[in-house]
């Protein structure tokens, strides 16, 4: 994906980074807590191999969101944070109307 991404976007996407990674890992800690939970009904072993699998999972999509941020990949790094649900619509709208406008078209082809 060829974009020249706004110094202005840029400057947004980095500030709203920590948000949006905060918010990931409470969302990857609570499903954590659900599978631990599961362990008293499913036993302890079943509940490590699901939290294993769910641990792996996770890392590749913190992986996907976050890993080697640099503006040439911002725009990726977007698209996966709205794939994710890790930004509200007013921290989206920070962004310029061209950014927003490509990341609606792209989400809408998927």
């Amino acid at each position: 994906m060829q974009y020249n991404f706004p110094e202005s976007d840029w400057k947004t996407l980095s500030r709203l980074k920590p948000l949006a990674l905060d918010r990931l890992c409470q969302r990857i800690l609570q499903e954590s807590c659900k599978i631990l939970d599961h362990a008293k009904v499913g036993g302890s072993h079943s509940a490590y191999l699901e939290l294993f699998k769910h641990i792996h999972t996770s890392d590749e999509t913190v992986s996907n969101c976050f890993d080697d941020m640099k503006r040439s990949r911002a725009m990726a790094i977007l698209i996966n944070w709205k794939l994710e649900g890790l930004l509200t619509e007013e921290e989206f709208n920070a962004f310029s109307p061209e950014t927003r406008a490509l990341v609606d078209a792209w989400l809408k082809r998927r």
